[in-house]
C-alpha cells in the first residue's frame, strides 16, 4: 500500500475509533465472536502478529484495525503490537496534524487496553506504559504534568509491587519539575520523595524476599538516583526540612514510621546535628529502639562531648543494623573521631568492630595503618627505629588491598610514602636488626611485624 492511500485509510480509521465496534459483540462470553466472525477475528490476529513481529507495521495496521474493532478483547497482542504500529508512522510523517492524530490513536489503545485488559494487567503498569510512550512521542514538549498525574495515579495505586521499576524514577523527575516551576509546590514534592522511597524500600524488600538479586541492585541504583535529586534540589536542605517537620513530630512522637521517616529524612542530607533529629531519635528510641534512633543519639551525645555514651549509641545502632555494611560504616565513624581526638587505641578499637560487621571492609585497615603511622615517632624509645613502625602500618595497608580491591590506589600510594620512611639498612645493621626478621612495636600498638629496610 503506498504512504498516500496508507495516510488516508489510517486518517479514516482515527475518525470512526472505537465506535465501529460490530453490533452486538460480546467481550466476556465471545471475545473472537461468533461463526464467521470469529474465523476473520483469528485471522486478522495471526496476520498482525506476523507482520508486527518482522516489523512489518504497515502490513500489520490492516489485520490489526480489524481486530481492534471488531474483537478488542480477543488478545492483549492487539495492545501490545498496537502502539508499536503507530509509533512507527508517526515517526514516518512530519505533518504535525497527523503526528497528533497517531499519538492520540496510541493513548486510546492504552485506554482500551485498560477497559478489556485491565483485571489481567496491572493498571499502574498499563499506565507507566502509555506515559513512557506519550514522553516518546512528545519529546522535549511533553506536559510534565501530565506525566506527573498518570505516573502519580500509577505509583500510589502499586506502591511497593509497582512495575516496570523505573517508573519510580520517572515520577520524582516529574515531581521535581513541578516543584522547579512553581515553587509552591515543594510540600508536595517532599511528600512525594518521602512516600516513594518508602515504595522503594518495599520494593527492595520484595526482590529480596524473591532472592531476586538483580532486582536488588536495580532498585538500589534507583533509590540512589532518587536520593542525589532530592539533595540537589535545594527542597531538602537541612533549614527546609527542619522547618517542615519542626511542628510535625510532638504531635506523631507515637508514630513510629513517621518518627522513622524524619530521621531517614534528616539523614539523607546530612542534618544530623539537629536539635529536630535527636528529638525524634529519642521518642523512637524510647518506643522501639533502631539504628536510626541509636545512631542519632549517638550524635547527640558527641555534640554534648559525652563521649562513653556515644560509643554505647554507636555500638548499639551498629548491632541493631540489618545491613552489616551500613553498620560497619557507623563504627567508622566512631573511629573517625577518636581518631580526630588523637585518641589511637579507641579508635583502632572501633576500626575492629567495623571489620567485625564488613571484614572486606577496605579503609577499616587503612585507618589503622594511619593511626600506627601518625604515632611512628612515640612509640621506640630509639627514634632511629620509627621505621619498624611504618613496617607495621605497611601490613595493614597490604591487608587493605587484599580484602578490597576497591581501595588498592589509596592503600599502595601509602604504601610508597611510607615505605620511604623504613629503616635504613646501613642503621638497622649497626643496631642488629636484619631485614625479614620478625620484632615486636611495643606501646599500643602491641604487635609484631616483619622488618623491611630501604
Amino acid at each position: 500500500m503506498n504512504k498516500v492511500l496508507l495516510s488516508g485509510f489510517v486518517a479514516a480509521i482515527l475518525v470512526v475509533g472505537a465506535s465501529a465496534q460490530k453490533a452486538g459483540y460480546d467481550p466476556v462470553k465471545a471475545p473472537f465472536g461468533h461463526g464467521q466472525d470469529s474465523i476473520n477475528c483469528r485471522e486478522n490476529l495471526s496476520l498482525m502478529q506476523t507482520s508486527a513481529k518482522a516489523e512489518a507495521y504497515e502490513s500489520a495496521l490492516g489485520p490489526w484495525i480489524e481486530a481492534y474493532e471488531n474483537c478488542p478483547a480477543s488478545s492483549k497482542n492487539i495492545y501490545i503490537y498496537g502502539p508499536r504500529i503507530f509509533k512507527a508512522l508517526h515517526a514516518s510523517t512530519t505533518d504535525k496534524a497527523k503526528k497528533q492524530e497517531y499519538l492520540d490513536k496510541v493513548m486510546e489503545i492504552y485506554d482500551t487496553r485498560l477497559k478489556y485488559f485491565g483485571d489481567e494487567d496491572a493498571k499502574g503498569t498499563i499506565l507507566a506504559y502509555k506515559t513512557y510512550d506519550y514522553m516518546e512521542l512528545m519529546g522535549d514538549k511533553a506536559d510534565q504534568k501530565v506525566v506527573y498525574d498518570w505516573l502519580s495515579e500509577a505509583v500510589n495505586e502499586m506502591k511497593g509491587e509497582m512495575y516496570p521499576l523505573d517508573a519510580y524514577s520517572y515520577y520524582m523527575v516529574a515531581s521535581l519539575s513541578q516543584y522547579l516551576s512553581d515553587n509552591a509546590k515543594k510540600d508536595q514534592y517532599i511528600t512525594d520523595y518521602f512516600t516513594v522511597m518508602g515504595y522503594v524500600d518495599q520494593a527492595i524488600a520484595g526482590a529480596k524476599a524473591a532472592s531476586d538479586q538483580a532486582n536488588v541492585d536495580y532498585l538500589g541504583m534507583v533509590k540512589e538516583g532518587i536520593v542525589k535529586g532530592f539533595v540537589a534540589s535545594g527542597a531538602g536542605d537541612c533549614k527546609t526540612l527542619n522547618e517542615y517537620y519542626a511542628d510535625k513530630v510532638e504531635p506523631n512522637k507515637q508514630n513510629k514510621a513517621f518518627l522513622n521517616e524524619v530521621l531517614d529524612a534528616l539523614g539523607s542530607v546530612g542534618c544530623t546535628d539537629s536539635d529536630l533529629y535527636f528529638t525524634a531519635s529519642e521518642y523512637l528510641h524510647f518506643l522501639e529502639p533502631s539504628a536510626s534512633s541509636a545512631l542519632g543519639l549517638a550524635n547527640k551525645c558527641l555534640r554534648d562531648k559525652d563521649y562513653d555514651t556515644a560509643v554505647k549509641y554507636y555500638s548499639e545502632a551498629a548491632r541493631l543494623e540489618t545491613n552489616k555494611s551500613k553498620a560497619s560504616d557507623y563504627m567508622m565513624q566512631l573511629a573517625g573521631i577518636f581518631s580526630n581526638q588523637r585518641n589511637f587505641a579507641r579508635a583502632r578499637q572501633a576500626a575492629y568492630d567495623a571489620l567485625e560487621y564488613n571484614p572486606n571492609n577496605g579503609e577499616a585497615y587503612i585507618l589503622i595503618a594511619q593511626l600506627y603511622a601518625s604515632s611512628a615517632n612515640n612509640i621506640f624509645s630509639e627514634p632511629e627505629k620509627a621505621g619498624l613502625v611504618y613496617c607495621a602500618a605497611v601490613d595493614k595497608l597490604q591487608r587493605a588491598r587484599s580484602v578490597d580491591p576497591s581501595v588498592a590506589g589509596k592503600a599502595n600510594s601509602l604504601i610508597n610514602r611510607y615505605s620511604a620512611a623504613f629503616m635504613d639498612t646501613e642503621i638497622a645493621f649497626m643496631m642488629g636488626i636484619k631485614a625479614g626478621e620478625t620484632v615486636h612495636v611495643p606501646g599500643w600498638i602491641g604487635e609484631t611485624t616483619t622488618v623491611r629496610l630501604r
